[in-house]
């Protein structure tokens, strides 16, 4: 039986996916003009953040990442009332999914600053009883660090969790950990040749209903 869920922060529980790839463009495009495409920065999409600041830093021949980091800080802090915006019915489908006795994490390749505010101005971070940011870990996702590192901190074991996320980097992890995979396809249906995920749902408010009919049906 499930009882802990474990939940990607943008593209899953915050509509950001523009936003975030609006950020990461103007940074990219400060040090390697013209090298990322916007269709390759949707592609990688749910990317551990260090990762593609070291291809931009490769590709710009900029030695020092923090020069990047601090620049790509900058531009989110200046615009971050765009990251905040909720998809709809997530934050009455956390309440319920909490109030019917599951333990609910957020596990985002988001750094901790950022994440924090997001989830207090949304209005949702007391629902969570873990929150694991790339910050926290060595390797953001795909690595199934992250994954893992949530159900020390909820003292669950992978049979008893599931990731939701947006992208193939929730599902390689979740498979990594040994945990169930969701994906909420609020941008569209993806063909996934590889990392298929367990489940999929166009909506939040489909998969709270499933999870809770399952909660149901299950006696606890």
């Amino acid at each position: 039986m499930i009882q802990a869920l474990l939940f990607d922060l943008d593209g899953t529980l915050l509509d950001s996916r523009d936003a975030v790839v609006d950020a990461v463009a103007f940074t990219a495009e400060q040090y390697a003009p013209g090298h990322f495409s916007r269709e390759e920065l949707l592609a990688r999409f749910g990317e551990s953040f260090d990762d593609f600041l070291a291809a931009v830093a490769a590709s710009a021949g900029v030695p020092d990442k923090k020069e990047v980091l601090d620049r790509y800080f900058a531009y989110v802090r200046e615009n971050h009332e765009q990251h905040v915006k909720l998809f709809p019915f997530v934050r009455e489908g956390l309440e319920k999914l909490q109030a019917a006795g599951f333990e609910l994490a957020i596990v985002t390749n988001k750094q901790r600053e950022f994440a924090m505010a997001g989830l207090e101005l949304a209005g949702i971070d007391h629902l969570f009883a873990a929150i694991v940011t790339v910050d926290d870990v060595s390797r953001g996702k795909p690595s199934a660090e992250p994954v893992q590192k949530a159900l020390d901190e909820l003292g669950r074991s992978p049979e008893q969790a599931m990731m939701i996320g947006d992208s193939r980097y929730d599902v390689l992890a979740a498979v990594g950990a040994g945990v169930s995979s969701v994906v909420l396809e609020w941008y569209g249906k993806e063909e996934w040749q590889y990392a298929i995920p367990d489940f999929r749902f166009a909506d939040f408010q489909a998969f709270v209903a499933e999870m809770l009919t399952v909660k149901i049906q299950g006696g606890s």
